[in-house]
């Protein structure tokens, strides 16, 4: 009778989800719900237990995986010697916190997404699906309560302007490479050109030639003519444009330019003198420039040699030199490129704006670390461990 009881649970119960997969079902989430605090809750009870406790098993052995390791634990090391957080151990605590969230994040992305296979694509489909509910929710909400400043605010992860166009940036590159190999090119299409207005109309101007030029290195690559077709569409429509409605130019230009360089340089100048003081080691995740508003570098760079000195630094562009090196060796050309590609929006997108690496969970994650972890080379003997960690979580 037992047996028999036993058979019937297992012919009902439901098969448990694999620790990957949850944890894609996680990275979506974070374009879905809002507030913050809710999909971090989320990830805190579902992520962190199912990896965090399995550190050990998923440490890498790897220079890139290593590379990412000592950049998040430098970082996390900075609070020590922070003085803007003082004896207070909120702070000091609360920065611990989010680089034990963003080490088990990184360590878990490179376990599920390491190499290219079935988890890999159904975190590009995830990512395209909810970059389109995501665009849909905030044009319906901009319908409703409007535009602040006449910019498109975005919905969860993605709400603020900048970092929200840069994440919605990276889903436009996934969906414009499925695209162009074909899969489902009308729907994949529909979303890169969904995504693409949904950047113009937030008016972040470093995330739109970030995202422009990362299509550039994605159809210089892959699709050669149809670059040359696009461009061709968008000279004659400027052309036509300037002729049919005069003044147009005028006002586009206005909407754009109206901000000028929007402090970025007194920004950069204000960063570099401050970090002149601790250029080596850094001020620590709480400094702030001595500014009323825009009180951080609004550079990934800049932001990293201002909280963490050259050490910190060297151990990013450590980083992404091998994250680099990985996505030119990838194959076929088609992954190759959509790898730089995404390297390229995080590179240019850095370059106006971005600060502390580990703040998480946070846009930064979508906007640099998940870029980082699909470039980086696969490790050898890598792959058993993920499929040891999926194993034991099923």
């Amino acid at each position: 009778m037992g047996t028999s009881l036993k058979a019937r649970l297992a012919r009902w119960r439901l098969p448990l989800p694999s620790a990957a997969t949850v944890l894609t079902a996680v990275i979506a989430a974070g374009l879905l719900i809002s507030p913050n605090p809710a999909w971090a809750m989320l990830f805190y009870v579902t992520v962190l237990p199912l990896f965090g406790l399995r550190l050990r098993a998923l440490w890498p052995e790897d220079a890139g995986g290593l590379l990412g390791v000592a950049l998040i634990v430098w970082f996390t090391l900075t609070t020590l010697w922070d003085h803007a957080a003082g004896a207070r151990a909120a702070p000091h605590l609360l920065w611990v916190w989010n680089g034990l969230c963003t080490l088990v994040f990184f360590l878990a992305a490179r376990a599920s997404y390491a190499r290219a296979g079935p988890e890999r694509e159904r975190l590009y489909s995830a990512l395209i699906i909810v970059a389109a509910v995501n665009v849909a929710v905030s044009v319906g909400r901009a319908t409703v309560i409007g535009m602040p400043e006449g910019r498109m605010n975005g919905w969860a992860e993605a709400r603020h302007p900048i970092l929200g166009a840069a994440i919605i940036g990276v889903c436009v590159i996934l969906a414009a490479a499925r695209a162009i190999h074909g899969r489902s090119s009308a729907g994949n299409g529909a979303v890169a050109c969904a995504g693409l207005a949904f950047i113009v109309a937030t008016g972040s101007r470093g995330p739109l030639i970030a995202v422009a030029a990362a299509l550039g290195v994605l159809l210089i690559g892959l699709a050669p003519r149809l670059l040359l077709a696009l461009a061709g569409a968008v000279l004659a429509l400027a052309l036509i444009a300037y002729f049919a409605a005069p003044g147009l130019d005028h006002a586009v230009g206005a909407r754009y330019l109206a901000r000028g360089w929007s402090n970025r340089l007194d920004i950069w100048d204000l960063a570099l003198r401050e970090i002149a003081a601790r250029p080596l080691f850094g001020h620590g995740p709480t400094a702030r420039l001595a500014r009323a508003v825009d009180n951080f570098p609004h550079n990934l760079f800049l932001s990293t040699l201002f909280y963490s000195g050259a050490v910190g630094l060297l151990l990013l562009l450590a980083l992404l030199a091998c994250a680099v090196l990985g996505a030119v060796r990838a194959k076929p050309a088609g992954e190759r490129f959509m790898r730089l590609a995404l390297l390229a929006n995080l590179v240019l997108t850095g370059l106006s704006d971005l600060s502390q690496v580990t703040k998480g969970p946070s846009p930064m994650w979508y906007i640099v670390w998940l870029p980082i972890v699909l470039a980086l080379p696969p490790p050898h003997g890598h792959g058993q461990r993920a499929r040891r960690v999926k194993r034991t979580s099923n």
